[in-house]
């Protein structure tokens, strides 16, 4: 553990002096050939007095992210995270333990201020991002698992889109969005103790909207009690199974 602290002394001292010095440290790679491994390509500085190393590697030739990665080895077993920010308010305001930012001011283009990837090549799980929230105050409090927040001085598109890949349509997904229950694994538990989804108030009036002739069922994971709306009858339909029961012309 001294070793490491010490490797780690070091090559923060690279990094550093060669910031000052507006040297690039062009491969450094902290370990003795076994893993976890720490790798940073292409970082000068580039930010005046501040104490900030910026990576300006990014060109169309040189696409590669800049990379703090952890490699399980195979055959052995562990639980690990390749990198972790933490924060711990013990006083008053706020504390963010990570926050990822991108800004576009370009001519075209798309940033992301946060892209997580989960790839699978073995058929054994993968999750793109899981997000927990606890309370552990042992009274109410407010904890929320995602709070998404879209603002700006002009309208923005969506706040939660769930779309499948261009490149890949293979892979579309068999449920947009799920509130998972026991259905999906999730033992005896409910996603909510209240409400499955709660919409407080939308500008135009219009709270939920299906496209003509899809089916909301009302039984569950059977899906045999349904209501749509059909388009070319123009009249709203209930079924049970496949027999349609009963239409409002509309």
């Amino acid at each position: 553990m001294r070793h490491s602290m010490t490797m780690l002394g070091s090559v923060a001292a690279v990094s550093f002096f060669s910031a000052v010095m507006g040297t690039a440290v062009g491969s450094l790679v902290l370990g003795d050939g076994t893993e976890p491994i720490l790798r940073i390509w292409g970082y000068e500085d580039g930010t005046g007095e501040a104490p900030l190393v910026v990576s300006t590697t990014a060109t169309a030739d040189s696409f590669d992210n800049s990379a703090f990665y952890t490699v399980i080895p195979e055959g052995e077993k562990a639980d690990t995270g390749a990198l972790g920010a933490m924060a711990r308010l013990a006083g008053s305001g706020r504390a963010v333990g990570a926050t990822l930012y991108a800004e576009n001011e370009g001519e075209s283009g798309v940033v992301w201020g946060s892209n997580s990837i989960a790839v699978t090549y073995s058929g054994r799980p993968a999750v793109g991002m899981e997000v927990n929230g606890f309370n552990y105050s042992d009274q109410p409090a407010i904890v929320r698992g995602i709070d998404i927040v879209n603002g700006g001085s002009a309208p923005t598109e969506f706040g939660l889109g769930v779309m499948t890949s261009n490149d890949h349509p293979a892979g579309k997904p068999r449920y947009g969005i799920v509130l998972a229950g026991p259905e999906f694994g999730y033992a005896e538990y409910a996603p909510a103790s209240r409400a499955g989804i709660v919409i407080d108030r939308i500008d135009s009036g219009e709270a939920i909207r299906i496209a003509a002739g899809d089916f909301i069922s009302l039984d569950g994971s059977q899906g045999n009690i349904r209501i749509r709306y059909n388009p070319d009858a123009e009249q709203i339909e209930f079924y049970n199974g496949e027999r349609l029961t009963y239409s409002i012309p509309m």
